[in-house]
């Protein structure tokens, strides 16, 4: 299995990259074993009961205007238990009190500072700041624990309608410490497009100049909130699997080509592992980074200083594995493309869309596949410093499987069902945690509840 170290078994998912006999002798060996290892069972699990308290809830058909959420929105607890909820269509950050009643709204639309143009993530600190990422206006918004603005920080120099992608993150979370957030680097498939979009800017009279990335998605790095402009740091460099290059998209008429931009995402193969990670209370950065049961803990410089696991091994991917994934993903991209109306575009675009559908259609026959199935599938760190750790479900493309819960003394615990318990929206004190509910109209409804303190 691949575990961060040895990227061995990778040789036999790429073309023409491990010329030794030796390394595919070992990576057909690690394969098997893959394979006839006994698959995971519930007698290994120590079953926890999902014993949750429910605190209060608020939304529904019958909320009050203010919660109208379109849920699943951004969501975080200060150290008090209030929950604030970034309502994004309205435009606004909510707060809900311990007992489920408003404290306070802050914000509205527009394009001044503390107004929102495009809000899209809410990060809160622990004493009551937040920070609103504001795309629209290409900046950092940080308000107080009085909601009052106390800062607004862009993201770069440029102030243009594209300064945005300046701020593209995979994850990103509050850093403990304050003053500042921990993000995952920009996707490498934006650098290979930024030639492209820098010619993009040019014809719209604008100038954009993507900075080189300190760190790609496999990286870590601080966002630095205390100035005018968001100073970045990398301070972790997770391991991450060797891809086949392909050339990048360079001018507009790539952007034009469907095939040239399908083969730039194609380059991640199906099933291949990417950075999972959590921050924990004392700035430990929790992380899964290949295809093993293996969570490692790093000091805050990104020294690995302990290793979680727990006895599963990660599933090869068989013939029969590669059909159902391909057929799965021709059936959703069908259903995608009928849904959204594609087929009743303007005339003048139905040959582009026609295009564009057959390059989509081959991308996903022609996408390679790792050899094997990453079994983390979600980090999350509680409040208190525990870890929950979520596995695969039953089928290679179920994410949301069991839960396995790590206490503060890194020592197994147990693990919730799949069917038991789902993963919470956020952790807070004393146990608090938010989870979405809809109703038979998908109507949204928020639900915090307390969990018991042995998970915490």
């Amino acid at each position: 299995m691949t575990d961060g170290h040895s990227p061995d078994t990778w040789a036999l998912g790429a073309r023409g990259k491990s010329p030794h006999g030796i390394r595919r002798l070992r990576a057909a060996a690690c394969l098997l074993a893959a394979a006839v290892a006994p698959a995971p069972t519930a007698g290994q699990d120590r079953p926890l009961a999902a014993d949750l308290v429910e605190v209060y809830r608020v939304g529904g058909l019958n909320a009050p205007q203010w919660a109208f959420f379109e849920g699943r929105e951004p969501t975080g607890f200060d150290a008090a238990g209030n929950l604030y909820v970034l309502d994004a269509q309205a435009g606004q950050v909510v707060v809900i009190d311990p007992r489920g009643e408003l404290v306070r709204t802050m914000g509205r639309k527009g394009e001044g500072p503390g107004e929102f143009d495009g809000a899209g993530r809410l990060f809160v600190w622990r004493d009551g700041r937040f920070a609103v990422v504001d795309m629209g206006q290409a900046a950092y918004q940080v308000f107080g624990p009085d909601g009052e603005l106390e800062r607004y920080v862009r993201m770069g120099g440029d102030a243009g309608r594209l300064a945005f992608l300046r701020g593209m993150r995979l994850e990103t979370r509050a850093d403990p410490a304050g003053g500042a957030l921990i993000a995952q680097g920009m996707p490498s498939e934006l650098g290979a497009m930024s030639g492209a979009l820098e010619a993009l800017a040019e014809l719209t009279g604008e100038t954009l100049e993507l900075p080189e990335a300190a760190v790609d998605e496999s990286g870590l790095e601080r966002l630095d909130l205390t100035g005018e402009v968001v100073s970045a740091t990398p301070i972790l460099r997770a391991w991450k699997a060797p891809r086949e290059e392909v050339p990048g998209i360079t001018s507009i008429e790539d952007l034009r080509d469907p095939s040239k931009l399908w083969g730039v995402t194609n380059r991640i193969r199906y099933f291949e592992p990417h950075l999972l990670w959590d921050v924990l209370p004392d700035g430990t950065i929790a992380y899964a980074d290949s295809t093993a049961y293996a969570v490692k803990l790093a000091a805050p410089g990104g020294r690995v200083i302990d290793v979680l696991r727990r006895p599963f091994a990660p599933e090869a991917v068989t013939d029969r594995i590669r059909k159902e994934v391909i057929d799965r993903e021709l059936r959703r991209h069908d259903e995608r493309e009928e849904s959204q109306g594609v087929a009743g575009a303007p005339e003048f675009l139905s040959g582009y869309f026609s295009d564009m559908d057959k390059a989509r259609r081959a991308a996903i026959e022609e996408r390679e596949f790792y050899p094997e199935i990453q079994i983390v599938r979600a980090v999350r760190a509680t409040w208190d410093g525990a870890l929950w750790i979520q596995r695969r479900g039953d089928r290679p493309w179920d994410n949301t499987g069991p839960i396995d819960v790590f206490g503060a003394n890194r020592e197994y615990v147990g693990t919730f069902a799949e069917e038991d318990l789902a993963m919470p929206a956020a952790f807070g004190p004393g146990g608090l945690v938010v989870y979405w509910e809809f109703d038979e109209l998908d109507v949204p409804t928020i639900v915090v509840r307390r969990i018991a303190e042995v998970v915490r």
